[in-house]
C-alpha cells in the first residue's frame, strides 16, 4: 500500500472482523498506524468474568483480579508462532469467594495469558477511544462504496468461481464505482479531459 501511494505514514482503519494482532503489529513495524476495533472476549459467553475485567499493572507486570489479587507474571510459552506470558495466582484463587465467578475448573486457578506485544495493541485501543468518530468515518468512507456496489450486484454472490476470476470481477464492480463517482464529482467532460492528459 505504501508502495501504490508512494506515502510512508498511512493510518489503516478497519471493523472488528479484521482485528489480528500479528497484522496490526505488521502494520505498526512498516510504519503505518493501524486503528481496529476489538471484539469481546471469549470468557464472557461462558458466564465467568470477561478478561476486560482484569487490568494490566504495567509496573509491576501484574493482572489485578476483579476480586483484587494481583496474577503474577509464572511461565513462557509460544501458541500459533506467538510469545505469550502466563499469568495466574493459585494461593489466591484457592481461598477466593467469587472463584465460581472467575473459573469453571474446580483444580486450576485463572490464567490470564498476554502477548509479548499486548501493550502496543492497547495504545491503539485508546486511540481509537479518544478519536470516537474514526469507526463513524469508516463507515461513511467505506461501507457506502461496498453497499453501493453489492446493490448494483443484486444483493447476491459473484457470478465466477475461482480467486481469479472473481477478484476480476470485483476489479470491474469497482471501476465502474469510481467511474461513476468521478462523473458525479467533476462530469463527464472534464473526466475525459483528464484521462486524455
Amino acid at each position: 500500500m505504501q508502495k501504490v501511494l508512494d506515502k510512508k505514514d498511512i493510518t489503516v482503519i478497519a471493523d472488528k472482523g479484521y482485528y489480528s494482532r500479528v497484522d496490526i503489529k505488521d502494520t505498526l513495524d512498516n510504519g503505518m498506524t493501524a486503528l481496529v476495533s476489538k471484539g469481546l472476549a471469549g470468557s464472557q459467553g461462558k458466564g465467568i468474568f470477561n478478561r476486560s475485567l482484569f487490568k494490566f499493572d504495567k509496573s509491576k507486570d501484574v493482572y489485578i483480579c476483579p476480586a483484587g489479587n494481583e496474577l503474577k507474571h509464572a511461565l513462557n510459552s509460544i501458541e500459533k508462532g506467538l510469545e505469550l506470558k502466563g499469568y495466574y495466582n493459585p494461593t489466591a484463587c484457592s481461598v477466593c469467594l467469587i472463584r465460581s465467578r472467575c473459573t469453571k475448573s474446580k483444580r486450576e486457578p485463572r490464567r490470564i495469558r498476554r502477548w509479548v506485544h499486548e501493550g502496543e495493541m492497547e495504545k491503539m485501543q485508546a486511540i481509537l477511544k479518544a478519536k470516537k468518530n474514526t469507526m463513524l468515518l469508516r463507515k461513511q468512507t467505506v461501507e457506502h462504496p461496498f453497499g453501493t456496489i453489492k446493490l448494483w450486484m443484486g444483493a447476491t454472490h459473484f457470478l465466477t468461481k475461482r480467486f481469479k476470476n472473481v477478484k476480476t470481477e470485483m476489479n470491474l464492480h469497482v471501476l465502474a464505482y469510481n467511474l461513476k463517482r468521478m462523473i458525479n464529482i467533476v462530469g463527464v467532460n472534464s473526466l475525459i479531459e483528464a484521462m486524455q492528459a
